[in-house]
């Protein structure tokens, strides 16, 4: 069996595998430094200790800016509990380490919804808790345990059902990408970023009403009206505007070339995101309907939601009657203006943006995560590398020099199709910006990044990172990892997304509907779950008791038992005879040992003295 110390090391150490999304790099490091330390018994110094305290905690202020955020909590209580480990000297350390790692355990969960996570949860408990055993000098029984969760189960089971449910969630999560990671951002800020690195956190999963194309799979956040010539920032006037309430009967009548979605966030989002083009978003008994516009569906009247459904019609193009000027404010001087002006050609937006693409492609523009900071239109065009935010702006305001009305969409492209449970997983790596441009009483769809990066469009943001990172291999390396492993995964993340998405569907809505069906008022469930708990309390307070009175007759009976065997070996049947009887036989016997052991058997069974059952056991062994 591992010692105590290498159990809580290797707790320590799976629990920083699994976090390592949430958990910084200078958390790590700390983790794995105090384990390897911890192992091996080297000695620290105690102001060398706290040193290193102050500048690992010095470091999530400088990563975050604040103190007062979830995953900053997360890697402080990590890092206290290593801090602890390296200095447990007493007994009272002992307990704080016990105490804490149950507390950091329960912490992630918060962050970590996956199946393995709840299986490390349980193990480590189990651990901890025979450790615990060991500090309070009590033998661990499996029964014990099996005993108590047999009570337990029924109690969470209950609890869970009855405790009332907030209306909306806590976001333990939120949308926050570090400078210079690929993520969905409102707004588009091309000037201060000159590189790009992968970012596979998790924004949402969405069951569909059919199966997608990989081109279908674009999935419209918000849309932003306003540059500078050359970043772009949402206004009051990207949002929608046009949204009325419609009967429940209508959210399932889908026309031929629409698509149902049933979304589950991971990450706080300012928007309600669904396929291109939104037609309706619905959430509880909230119903809404797309205005003209098909702008985008904001979060904040109503608080953040991680569960709705949305409907969309797939389509290139959105009807609108007229749109307003703004659409075609391009703040660049006259000049550079007229300079673009002379680099395209024609007159209508199918030849211009002709002229757009061809530019691009003869001209050797590339498809870059590291292009270099390009603080303007003019030194794009001199670099010649960009990613999706460099090819929609430009094509943009190339487009409102021409006199067409344009905006951006920034959303997601891509997502990762899970067969065996039929959703798509969409992460941070998916994030993607394009071009709507005005003409005709409609707005279309533009994407400049097919021109220069089609493979772009066709893996999704995903697959396209994992496949242009420096570590990747190639598609004939014998090193390549086997199909049936990723089939593995598959398999393996649908229990994931089933388990969650049972857990997450017992909400405030669905509450509210089965407790209408039986016509229980919500505030009653104040009363019922105290009842309930009185009432659990004082059948698990009978049944112990009957246990407790069958353990003390089973002990009587096998210390008498053994009693009457041993004295069996001495020719002395004590079995079917009066106390008043054995008494005078033992004391025949002359033997002060048996006379020792039966005053004490006396003693322990008829005048509730307080014996060491151990002690009786050995003393009845050696007559």
């Amino acid at each position: 069996m591992l010692a105590s110390l290498h159990k809580q090391n290797l707790i320590l150490l799976v629990f920083a595998i699994l976090l390592m999304e949430v958990l910084t790099g200078v958390t790590l490091a700390f983790v794995g430094v105090g384990i390897f330390i911890a192992t091996f018994n080297f000695k620290t110094n105690k102001l060398v200790r706290n040193a290193i305290a102050v500048l690992v905690f010095s470091s999530y202020w400088f990563k975050y800016g604040k103190i007062i955020d979830p995953e900053i909590g997360l890697n402080f209580l990590t890092s206290i509990i290593v801090l602890k480990i390296l200095e447990k000297e007493t007994v009272r350390d002992k307990y704080m380490i016990f105490f804490g790692l149950i507390l950091l355990i329960s912490a992630g969960s918060l962050f970590e919804k996956t199946l393995s996570y709840v299986f490390f949860f349980g193990i480590s408990f189990l651990l901890l808790i025979r450790d615990f055993y060991s500090f309070l000098d009590k033998k661990w029984k499996m029964k014990d345990f099996l005993y108590a969760l047999i009570w337990i189960a029924p109690l969470s089971a209950l609890l869970f059902i009855l405790t009332p449910r907030l209306l909306e969630p806590i976001p333990f999560e939120q949308n926050t990408t570090a400078p210079g990671e690929v993520g969905y951002t409102t707004d588009v800020n091309i000037s201060q970023i000159g590189s790009l690195e992968s970012n596979q956190t998790t924004v949402f999963n969405v069951v569909t009403s059919r199966v997608l194309t990989q081109k279908e799979l674009y999935w419209r956040g918000n849309t932003l009206t306003y540059t500078d010539g050359w970043n772009w920032k949402e206004t009051a006037s990207d949002k929608e505007d046009a949204q009325e309430t419609f009967g429940p009967n209508e959210k399932n009548n889908l026309a031929s070339n629409d698509v149902k979605q049933s979304f589950r966030l991971s990450t706080k989002l300012d928007y309600f995101i669904s396929l291109d083009i939104p037609k309706s978003v619905a959430f509880g008994d909230h119903y809404f309907r797309s205005g003209g516009g098909r702008k985008a569906f904001p979060q904040q009247s109503w608080g953040w939601m991680n569960r709705y459904d949305s409907i969309s019609e797939l389509s290139s193009k959105i009807d609108q009657e007229e749109v307003n000027s703004h659409y075609l404010n391009v703040t660049l001087p006259k000049k550079t203006k007229a300079k673009i002006s002379s680099m395209f050609n024609g007159s209508s937006l199918k030849e211009f943006e002709s002229s757009i693409k061809s530019y691009f492609q003869k001209q050797g523009f590339v498809y870059s995560m590291t292009p270099g900071i390009s603080p303007n239109l003019l030194s794009f065009f001199e670099t010649k590398k960009g990613f999706c935010s460099h090819y929609a702006s430009a094509t943009a305001i190339i487009l409102r020099i021409k006199g067409i009305p344009t905006r951006l969409v920034s959303g997601f492209m891509g997502g990762s199709y899970n067969r065996f449970a039929n959703y798509y997983l969409i992460t941070q790596n998916d994030a993607h910006v394009w071009v709507e441009a005005f003409e005709n009483g409609k707005w279309s769809k533009i994407d400049p990044t097919e021109w220069v990066a089609p493979e772009r469009l066709e893996l999704g943001g995903a697959l396209y990172m994992e496949s242009v990172g420096k570590d990747s291999l190639s598609g004939n390396s014998l090193f390549r990892i086997p199909r049936f492993i990723n089939e593995f995964k598959l398999w393996f993340r649908q229990w994931d997304f089933l388990f969650y998405n049972w857990l997450e569907n017992m909400d405030y809505h669905s509450q509210s509907s089965w407790l209408k069906r039986l016509n229980i008022k919500r505030e009653w469930l104040f009363s019922i779950i105290p009842f309930s708990m009185v009432v659990f309390m004082l059948l698990y307070m009978f049944f112990q008791h009957l246990k407790n009175r069958r353990q003390v007759d089973s002990v009587y009976q096998e210390i008498w038992q053994l009693f009457y065997s041993k004295m069996n070996t001495k020719g002395v049947n004590l079995s079917m005879i009066s106390l008043k009887e054995s008494s005078e036989l033992i004391r025949n016997l002359n033997d002060q040992t048996v006379t020792n052991v039966w005053e004490k058997l006396i003693a322990f069974s008829f005048r509730d003295q307080n014996e060491s059952i151990t002690e009786l056991k050995k003393m009845i062994r050696k007559i």
